[in-house]
């Protein structure tokens, strides 16, 4: 779709063409019609002085006094031209007709024909021919003048104006797209603002931009509140009944001990408390572990330290090494709660697993590439595709440790990417590489 600024640059910009077309058409057709006009005039009053000048000799060929007519007509061509014709048949032409001939039709006295039509060496001429009656004769005057000087001078304003046009054209787009942008810059802050609370440095907008987005951003901001009110409702709900369920589990635990039961079924009773404890204790931790702002971008080097310092103090009894190389100082377009709940679980599963020491880099290049590796025992290479299995686990033997990787998988193929498990090259132990696409 085209920017907003465009459209607009388009439409006020097609609208002052068809305007500007208009007003040329106008002026052009208001130019002429003033001229021809005024030429016309020039016509009536020449007319005039002409048949002033007439005289009609009884028995002689009529003729004009001398002195009396204008010197123009008397030049060859000179593109102003006038014949007289008479009842008698006779006729008299200016000199400026030279042998050229103008076709007459003659008009009864008061009646008055005007038009333009071709003269002499292609001349276009505005014609005006009357009838008039003097010394008891009619009369026939035709006077013509050339309207090719007009036309040459109207043609020469016609590319003046089209130049003005042009440029006023111009200079009002070009202020347009001028008063477009610093419209716009109030915008700008706003969509700052909206990228400072993607990346998690502020919850809401604070600029809230001109009248007209206002109903909009104002509705973002509510948006934002509620989706943060939910999701602290849901973590402390969480919180609120994992740790209810603590003491009833505890309850039933040492009831169970007490009642008059076979030791095996004593034991898959407790067993699967067990299992329900530890189903507990791992929803306490992600509530520990998640942050505030679900929606944010996700920023390693501010993210990731949080993570490492909750991750100490979960498994600050057996003195875990946490290990992370340098962290990209960029804002990644992942999910801020998607890649705790991802790097958690990993980073988590490498502490139970870790003798002494866990592993933790993160590469940004075309994609993403999550590494955690432990100095553990490792997870033979038979066993490792049962990782991704739902409620898969591999450490049935050992007191408190997780329930597979599923999840991790699940959030890992909603982005479209991938994980591999291998030997640590640099530990010994268990590895889990993750790849990420950027879009």
């Amino acid at each position: 779709m085209k920017s907003l600024e465009r459209r607009l640059i388009v439409g006020l910009s097609s609208i002052l063409l068809l305007v500007f077309i208009a007003l040329f058409w106008a002026s052009t057709t208001v130019v002429r019609t003033l001229a021809e006009a005024h030429i016309l005039t020039r016509l009536e009053h020449d007319a005039e002085a002409l048949v002033a000048a007439l005289e009609l000799p009884p028995n002689h060929p009529p003729g004009l006094v001398e002195g009396r007519i204008t010197p123009i007509y008397q030049q060859p061509l000179s593109g102003h031209y006038f014949v007289f014709a008479f009842d008698t048949q006779d006729t008299l032409r200016s000199r400026s007709l030279w042998d050229e001939q103008l076709a007459l039709d003659t008009l009864e006295p008061g009646r008055i024909n005007v038009e333009k039509r071709r003269g002499p060496s292609n001349q276009t001429l505005l014609v005006r021919t009357a009838g008039y009656e003097k010394g008891g004769q009619k009369v026939t005057l035709l006077v013509a003048e050339d309207l090719t000087p007009m036309e040459r001078q109207i043609e020469h304003m016609q590319w003046s104006g089209l130049g003005l046009l042009a440029i006023a054209l111009l200079c009002v787009v070009f202020f347009q797209r001028y008063i477009l942008r610093r419209g716009f810059m109030s915008l700008d802050q706003v969509r700052t603002e909206i990228q400072q609370v993607t990346s998690g440095r502020q919850q809401q907008i604070d600029a809230l931009g001109p009248s007209e987005v206002r109903p909009l951003t104002t509705e973002i901001n509510r948006l934002l509140s509620h989706q943060q009110q939910r999701l602290q409702r849901s973590r402390h709900a969480l919180g609120n009944l994992a740790h209810g369920l603590k003491a009833p589990l505890s309850l039933l635990t040492r009831d169970i001990e007490t009642l008059p039961l076979a030791q095996n079924e004593r034991q898959r009773l407790v067993e699967r408390l067990m299992r329900i404890s530890v189903l507990i204790d791992r929803e306490l931790k992600r509530a520990r572990i998640a942050g505030e702002g679900a929606g944010q971008y996700f920023h390693p080097s501010r993210h990731i330290p949080e993570l490492i310092e909750a991750l100490e103090q979960l498994h600050k009894e057996r003195n875990i090494d946490i290990a992370v190389g340098e962290l990209p100082d960029v804002a990644l377009p992942l999910d801020y709660e998607d890649m705790l709940e991802l790097l958690g679980n990993l980073l988590d599963n490498a502490c139970k697993w870790a003798t002494g020491r866990v592993e933790l880099t993160i590469d940004v290049n075309h994609d993403v590439t999550c590494v955690v590796a432990d100095d553990g025992a490792g997870i033979q290479h038979e066993s490792r595709a049962a990782l991704l299995e739902r409620g898969s686990r591999l450490d049935e033997e050992t007191q408190g440790h997780g329930l597979g990787l599923a999840i991790v998988k699940n959030l890992i193929d909603d982005y479209g990417g991938r994980i591999e498990f291998a030997r640590s090259t640099n530990l010994g132990g268990f590895e889990v590489r993750v790849h990420l696409p950027l879009r």
